[in-house]
């Protein structure tokens, strides 16, 4: 990365953070904001008392804040989202994941047992995305989305399962 792209990247930051120092202010949310860089994503890191109020049920308040954060720093640039901006606080978005992929493991051990299809509940796409990608690692089986919208959700399913539907 070119030295302008980098600064280019920073202000980027800069101006996610003080973007959403401004709404949290505007909830009566007291907090700081760490930022941090990596290969593939950029973390505003929210420092409070109140992190329950921040993430919200399920993290939808986060997950708000998140869509509202890249909507408005990537208004004026389209095509240049290569690195999203990742809204979290608590070590949520990494709990998570740990949750959604041993959740994953679980689901993935009934349909090898049972060889049916495990239907889980509708889910968010990020969080459909981590299961597949769970998934993809564990042999015999495979998974697909089904469903529209808020009802979308994730099947698990053996792969003599999905081969016998399909030979037929």
């Amino acid at each position: 990365m070119t030295e302008t792209a980098t600064a280019e990247r920073e202000d980027l930051a800069e101006k996610a953070s003080e973007f959403l120092l401004g709404v949290l202010e505007r909830m009566g949310i007291s907090a700081d904001i760490d930022i941090k860089d990596d290969s593939d994503r950029t973390i505003l890191e929210i420092q409070t008392k109140e992190t329950e109020v921040v993430i919200g049920r399920r993290g939808v308040v986060m997950d708000a804040l998140q869509h509202l954060v890249n909507k408005v720093v990537y208004r004026d640039r389209t095509g240049d989202r290569a690195k999203p901006l990742v809204v979290d606080a608590g070590g949520f978005r990494d709990k998570q994941i740990e949750r959604l992929r041993s959740l994953a493991q679980k689901m993935a051990e009934k349909a090898l047992q049972t060889k049916q299809i495990v239907e889980l509940q509708p889910m968010t796409p990020h969080d459909r995305r981590i299961v597949h990608m769970a998934i993809a690692e564990i042999a015999g089986l495979t998974s697909r989305s089904e469903g529209e919208g808020d009802d979308r959700h994730l099947l698990i399913v053996p792969v003599e399962v999905a081969a016998g539907a399909s030979g037929g």
